[in-house]
């Protein structure tokens, strides 16, 4: 009897000192603390399941050999281990996240989005490892919206679920620089939206205006190509006009040089007559038979 008692006291005491080591589920504030349960409820996810030896032996060979094949940039076949993986285990979180970040370097955006946002739901990941889902989430909407405008377009759902997921790797860990500055940017890069009448009036105004200079500004271009045409014209005009005058005179110094050569031949023909007008007086002065010479005026 006296043993049975002494084993009674011994477990009670030790019931009562594991209760008083066990921490207080309360804050410096008064407030309950949260739990890690707390916590993954929250974040709308279960406490992680275990799997058995076999399951994650599969798993993490698969996983790794994927993993060499994505370093030496061979994306399909890493894939293809990939999906061998989830084929063990189709929540393998490590596996589901490779899978993503290997179909985001293949520029199949949405499928890695599936595969980031199905890998923060499921009951295996970490806090630290649904961080970088998130970011990487965030990272791909972000430069969707940033293609959209280097284009001159405007993504504006890319922007806000680039802000949703920043904003939801910076509630797990918010030390992150990185997405806070990436945060801001998508921010900054989000535009308000005209809701009130007053707010699409102004808008209605303002385009109304801008067509007002744009038709203003057209109508100065064709005002200036217009200038600019009579400008040619009278350009062309003065080197027409200045090629007949070089014409006129290069005709006129053609007609004068025609009649000093042909004044150059009167004179040489008239020469020619007078010399053999003389020498047949002089033939007939000695043939004893006058002869009358003609003047040459």
């Amino acid at each position: 009897m006296k043993k049975q008692l002494a084993i009674i006291l011994l477990v009670a005491l030790a019931v009562f000192t594991a209760a008083a080591q066990r921490p207080t589920n309360s804050r410096s504030d008064g407030k309950p603390a949260q739990s890690a349960l707390d916590q993954y409820r929250k974040e709308k996810i279960t406490i992680p399941y275990k799997a058995n030896h076999k399951t994650k032996k599969n798993r993490r060979v698969t996983t790794r050999e994927g993993n060499n094949e994505l370093k030496k940039n061979n994306i399909s076949k890493a894939l293809n281990h990939y999906r061998a993986a989830l084929i063990a285990d189709s929540n393998y979180a490590k596996c589901q996240f490779n899978r993503a970040l290997a179909h985001s370097k293949l520029g199949q955006n949405d499928t890695a989005l599936a595969y980031y946002q199905k890998m923060c739901q499921n009951n295996s990941a970490t806090p630290e490892q649904r961080v970088n889902a998130h970011y990487n989430s965030a990272n791909i909407h972000l430069r969707k919206a940033l293609a959209a405008r280097d284009t001159g377009g405007y993504d504006r759902q890319s922007l806000t679920m680039a802000i949703k997921e920043y904003t939801a790797a910076l509630r797990l860990d918010s030390h992150n620089n990185d997405a806070k500055y990436n945060l801001s940017l998508a921010k900054q890069l989000l535009r308000p939206e005209q809701q009130s009448s007053g707010g699409k009036n102004q808008q209605n105004q303002q385009n109304q205006q801008n067509q007002q200079n744009q038709d203003s500004k057209n109508q100065n271009q064709q005002n200036q190509n217009q200038q600019n045409q009579n400008q040619q014209q009278n350009q062309q005009q003065q080197q027409n006009n200045q090629q007949d005058q070089k014409q006129g005179k290069q005709q006129e110094q053609n007609r004068r040089e025609a009649e000093q050569m042909l004044n150059a031949m009167k004179n040489n023909e008239q020469q020619t007559r007078k010399a053999v007008r003389m020498k047949e007086a002089a033939k007939e002065r000695r043939q004893g038979s006058p002869t009358k010479i003609e003047k040459d005026w």
